[in-house]
């Protein structure tokens, strides 16, 4: 009976929970992650999403995350000669680059797309190959350079020892007289 005798004049003794708002939903807060549509790149068409995705939604956060650190870029035949210099050391660092800064040029515009058609694949145990046609549309701000880009590219997608697959090697080809994707990389690069 002592401890039952306790219990009561603790309860006594302790402030009414009825006017606090110990029980009352809190307004939730922003998430810390960025955001953005990204899938767990387990498999490699995960990462044709996700940067398709990292386009659409003018992601640069999400666009790194599918690229591996030594990814190599290999220009169209034309940027190439227009500034070998440009590509020389080209590395995830001037991926990073050229499509944040092409994001900040684009902040606020709707109507980003990447499409990719007429693909054909190649997979292995750890490397992954599409080649195919894409249409690139830019909504950037930036006068003079085009905001609608055509070309061909062949993406290799590897298998991290994780288990993961990124982006890690990117060849650009020319496909008729269009501005191609080499051709924004150059503009916001700079």
């Amino acid at each position: 009976m002592l401890r039952g005798a306790r219990i009561l004049v603790a309860l006594a003794a302790a402030p009414p929970l009825g006017g606090c708002d110990l029980f009352v939903p809190r307004t939730p807060e922003t998430p810390i992650v960025e955001g953005g549509t990204y899938i767990q790149p387990d498999a490699p068409d995960a990462v044709v999403e996700n940067l398709k995705a990292a386009v659409s939604e003018m992601n640069a956060a999400n666009y790194r995350r599918s690229l591996d650190e030594g990814i190599e870029f290999e220009p169209t035949a034309l940027a190439k000669a227009r500034d070998p210099s440009l590509w020389a050391n080209w590395s995830r660092a001037e991926e990073n680059g050229y499509f944040t800064t092409m994001a900040e040029a684009a902040r606020d515009a709707e109507g980003h797309v990447l499409r990719l058609e007429e693909a054909t694949t190649d997979i292995g145990d750890t490397r992954y190959t599409l080649d195919a046609s894409y249409l690139l549309v830019v909504r950037h701000r930036r006068a003079g350079v085009p905001d609608t880009l055509q070309g061909r590219l062949v993406w290799e997608i590897a298998q991290r020892s994780d288990g993961l697959w990124v982006l890690s090697r990117w060849t650009d080809q020319v496909l008729g007289n269009s501005p191609s994707w080499s051709d924004i990389k150059a503009e916001f690069g700079k």
